[in-house]
């Protein structure tokens, strides 16, 4: 019972959402577009949860270990580009070819 206690104040001094706020800042994906800095933690802040973007956990690692690796999965620029865009053209973000990547 004082375990159960001890992880409710835990629980209510530190919130959920902050255990998975961890990352690293940002990302750099290159393209023959130019590179893509992808701002991971201010985009982790904003969507709240990993599994909007990690569908299979973060355990799985990086996007490229399956896409465009395994053959039953889509290549990472084809996720990356609907993914993203889809939730850009949702949040008012840029969605044209200069706002992401940098020639």
């Amino acid at each position: 019972m004082r375990w159960f206690l001890l992880l409710v104040l835990l629980s209510l001094i530190v919130p959920p959402e902050s255990y998975a706020l961890e990352g690293p800042q940002e990302v750099e994906f290159p393209s023959r577009w130019g590179m893509v800095t992808f701002t991971h933690h201010r985009h982790q802040q904003r969507v709240g949860t990993c599994v909007v973007c990690h569908h299979q956990g973060v355990e799985m690692g990086a996007c490229g270990a399956c896409h465009g690796v395994l053959p039953m999965t889509p290549l990472r620029k084809d996720v990356l580009h609907k993914q993203c865009k889809d939730c850009h053209r949702d949040k008012r973000g840029p969605t044209d070819c200069a706002g992401c990547h940098n020639p």
